[in-house]
């Protein structure tokens, strides 16, 4: 009867709470307490005055709409944890707490863990329990769909002045009231359990780690399950599965502090992790996976981090590519057995021996992220030892095996080698291919790349430090990023009389240092951060005009002194604009800048979603506009058309970006070089390549906010990342495209190759960014071969503009139809065909197989009378070189014919 009686009491709560608990489970002793709350609520919708006093006020709103949108509720963005601390004004016993929120739309989640605390008047706080966890034993949220929750316990039994509680959420944490419950009088004289905390600050980042921890273990688990539970996996490795399974579950307290001082949140996370996924290896074992199992998935897809691997597809390592540019290819290694598994191999047979030094072999690191849901994309570089490579694979995952290549100095041609793995028994080896072009990827890239870096101040972005800053930095413009960017202070004003004239100049000692470390960038971008004055003077004053106009024309007078153009350096004057405030503080600043005449450029990205509403004048006194680029895509023809108008009229199109964080699909970064290429763009910039969120990329369940970085940045390290290597060949794919429309502007016009790069030129990138959509998470299914298989195509037209252009020869003509035996022969890969036509007319040659399969036409076009020679590289109409063997060349000008045999010998 007691327990119903409990029951009952519970549901009256529940049912009466359209005011507040009307059964409350003994009196709240914490109603008007003080309270302080770090760091401050910061959530622009209900932040006010009364933050102070509205989470002791006694007060709920239970309204049907959101609850962040109203002032009688507290909240947070992107800061987490969350401390608030109440004060009940004496020791107290205490039998619960409660902590009222609500989740379930517009990306505010219910919150991670609630840990509470208290403390005597010593202020030496003890933890109590995980008000998340305690409430869960009655009463869940909302699984779908929006809703309010409280979140309360009866089952404390402590004391104390000042209870704590450290809220873990992300982006969000709303609160719009807490109560704490009288205990039995008694309760003072109990000692409170565990150590004392003195730093409750220092002590949240561990309740941080143990969240993350547990959430990562409870999703594992609950993936793993249902593997166990589908249909065909035997009865008893079902058991075995799920008895491992519900022990870790059982446990979960212990596994979620199993951690230490260097913690770092790569999967397996710890013992108990590495027990939840073994059972994975059993699943596997059971359909009959070998112990490594070696296989292939499309680069940029997500690997999954429980699933069977696909060992369908053939498997190859294949790479096509020119000189001096870099492209990636991957494979796969999954662990079946009981054991991590160490993988020994080298590549063979390419250029230059074994492990040649213009391939760069990365372990791709698995690593959990603040969403809680792991990726594999960080890339730590691995060296071969006595000749050999060496990675680790965790019982029960995958590892991906990540290859970068970079020729400069090797000889094109199309290279058979292998991976040849010795240490699995018996040995394993498969396929590895290079198709190298015969063409350079220019010093300078037409498409320029920036990412708010901000590296001209140490600590802007937390972990950039003195200890990674130069590492960044070449990391950066190793991966093309030619546009760096520098905060305010870079610039600064110097010293004016009353009338805004500069009387003595501003200190370049940091402008210096900042482009000193980014000798040769294209542009340097300043995020100026202008307000509605410059110093005193208010914009559309006399002095207000005359201090912005000495000041960028100093700034531009040194950048010619250190041997630069002032048309180099770029200013965002506000962020973001979207509203007629910023447009007006940027058309002040604009029209200034712009009487100056010096050439330095104004920079914006507009928001405004429809460019009508925006300030017209203001845009017109922009140099270069930058739109988001999913705003862009989304916002219709009529907002694209606008951005193309102005860019006809002159003003430079960019685009930027955000990364959303490690969920951001990388192929979609890529794209946004095609975008580029469609639209005219010259410059793409995405936030950015330097916020971590606050904590080390290698552990984001200390991060205060979603971190952006498409690297890995530690205090006193820079790891590549696959969002960036993404980014980096999207650059290069742009440079494809600008390197065939000179080939086609260069070439003769009118023949068939011309004509078929011409309608690539045209139609590639718009058909492969109509595939793509607007989908930008990487875990939503998409095709993202499509890109990789049109700039093949590229590479292929480029190399037959460039390697098969016939040249007239008018030093006699000659009287008869002539076929010449092809020189050298035999060849490799490389040989050239002479003949010669008695009249104009049309010509064609072509090369067939022995089959009389037609591989690759050559020449058809009309020709004058003459000798004539077609230089051919052994490839076929794909880009692909044939195999060694016998070939016919055949020559038909008009009724005449004639073929010899070649032999590619290689």
């Amino acid at each position: 009867m007691a327990a119903v009686a409990s029951l009952m009491g519970v549901l009256a709560w529940v049912q009466d709470a359209e005011a507040g608990p009307a059964d409350r489970p003994s009196e709240n002793i914490a109603l008007g307490a003080t309270y302080t709350m770090e760091p401050a609520p910061n959530y622009e919708h209900c932040t006010d005055a009364d933050d102070v006093s509205q989470l002791t006020d006694g007060e709920y709103y239970r309204g049907e709409e959101s609850f962040w949108t109203k002032l009688a509720t507290v909240g947070w963005q992107d800061k987490n944890p969350v401390i608030v601390t109440l004060d009940l004004g004496a020791v107290q016993p205490i039998r619960g707490v409660s902590f009222n929120t609500a989740a379930g739309r517009a990306d505010v989640r219910w919150p991670l863990a609630i840990r509470i605390f208290t403390a005597g008047e010593d202020r030496q706080f003890h933890e109590i329990g995980d008000l998340v966890g305690l409430s869960a034993e009655h009463s869940s949220p909302v699984a779908t769909g929006y809703g309010t929750h409280w979140y309360w316990t009866d089952r404390l039994r402590t004391h104390g002045r000042y209870v704590s509680l450290i809220v873990w959420n992300e982006p969000f944490i709303f609160v719009d009231e807490i109560e704490v419950y009288a205990g039995e009088p008694e309760w003072v004289h109990e000692p409170l359990l565990g150590s004392a905390i003195a730093d409750l600050k220092a002590y949240a980042g561990q309740i941080g780690i143990q969240a993350g921890i547990r959430t990562r273990l409870v999703r594992d688990i609950q993936a793993l399950r249902r593997a166990a539970e589908e249909e065909g996996v035997p009865v008893e490795t079902q058991r075995d599965v799920l008895g491992e399974l519900a022990a870790v579950e059982g446990a979960l307290g212990q596994a979620g502090t199993a951690f230490g001082d260097d913690f770092q949140a790569v999967l397996p996370l710890n013992p108990w992790h590495e027990r939840v996924l073994r059972t994975q290896a059993w699943l596997w074992r059971a359909r009959g996976l070998e112990p490594l199992a070696f296989w292939r998935s499309n680069l940029w897809d997500p690997l999954p981090l429980v699933g069977m691997p696909d060992t369908a597809a053939e498997l190859a390592v294949e790479v096509h590519l020119m000189r001096r540019e870099y492209r990636a290819a991957a494979f796969n290694v999954s662990n079946s057995s009981d054991e991590p598994m160490q993988v020994l191999f080298r590549l063979s047979g390419l250029p230059g021996g074994d492990n040649p030094g213009y391939v760069i072999v990365h372990e791709v690191a698995w690593t959990d992220t603040r969403r809680g849901v792991p990726v594999a994309a960080a890339l730590p570089e691995v060296r071969a030892e006595n000749g050999l490579y060496e990675v680790t694979v965790p019982s029960g995952m995958t590892r991906q095996v990540w290859l970068t290549f970079h020729p400069v100095d090797v000889e094109p041609g199309v290279y058979e080698g292998e991976v040849v793995v010795e240490s699995v028994s018996g040995g394993r080896k498969f396929p590895l291919r290079m198709h190298l072009y015969p063409l350079d990827f220019p010093e300078k890239q037409s498409l320029h790349l920036g990412g708010w870096d901000y590296t001209d101040q140490v600590g802007h972005h937390r972990l950039v430090t003195e200890q990674n800053r130069l590492a960044l930095i070449e990391h950066l413009r190793e991966h093309l990023v030619d546009s760096p960017w520098g905060l305010p202070w870079a610039l600064p004003r110097g010293t004016h009389d009353a009338q805004g004239a500069m009387t003595a100049p501003p200190n370049t000692d940091h402008f210096d240092a900042w482009i000193e470390l980014w000798p040769d960038a294209a542009q340097y971008l300043v995020f100026a951060k202008v307000g509605t004055q410059f110093e005193s003077w208010a914009m559309g004053t006399p002095e207000f005009t005359t201090a912005v106009k000495a000041w960028v024309t100093f700034w531009a007078a040194h950048m010619v002194a250190k041997g630069l153009q002032s048309e180099q350096l770029a200013l965002l004057l506000v962020d973001e604009p979207r509203e007629p405030r910023h447009d007006e503080v940027i058309l002040a600043w604009a029209r200034a800048i712009r009487a100056a005449g010096t050439g330095v450029r104004i920079w914006e990205n507009p928001n405004h979603r429809d460019m009508d509403q925006a300030n017209q004048a203001m845009i017109d006194a922009c140099h270069v506009l930058s739109p988001h680029r999913q705003i862009f895509l989304n916002e219709g023809q009529g907002y694209r058309d606008y951005y193309v108008q102005k860019r006809d009229q002159g003003i430079g199109l960019e685009f930027y970006s955000a990364w959303a964080t490690r969920l951001f699909d990388p192929y979609t970064a890529r794209l946004t070089a095609w975008t580029s290429w469609r639209y005219g763009a010259t410059a793409m910039h995405f936030w950015s390549m330097g916020d971590t969120g606050g904590a080390s990329s290698w552990n984001e369940y200390l991060a205060s906010r979603d971190s952006y970085a498409p690297l890995f940045i530690a205090e006193d390290s820079v790891t590549a990342g696959k969002h960036l290597e993404a980014v980096r060949e999207g650059v290069q794919d742009y440079e494809y495209f600008a390197m065939l429309d000179r080939a086609i502007r260069e070439a003769a016009q009118g023949s068939p190759a011309v004509e078929e790069a011409r309608r690539l030129l045209e139609r590639l990138p718009a058909s492969v960014l109509k595939a793509a959509g607007q989908e930008t998470h990487w875990l939503s299914e998409s095709d993202r071969t499509l890109a990789d298989e049109a700039r093949i195509r590229v590479l292929a037209a480029l190399t037959t503009l460039t390697t098969a252009t016939a040249v007239a020869q008018p030093v006699t003509v000659p009287h008869e139809f002539r076929l010449d035996q092809n020189h050298p022969n035999p060849f490799n890969p490389n040989t050239t065909i002479e003949f010669s036509v008695p009249a104009r007319g049309d010509v064609e040659l072509a090369i067939y197989n022995l089959a009389g399969q037609k591989a690759r036409r050559l020449l058809r076009t009309v020709l004058a009378a003459g000798n004539h020679s077609v230089a051919w590289d052994g490839r076929d109409q794909h880009g692909r070189e044939l195999a060694s063997g016998v070939y016919i060349y055949k020559l038909q000008a008009g009724e005449q014919v004639d073929s010899r045999k070649l032999l590619l010998l290689k």
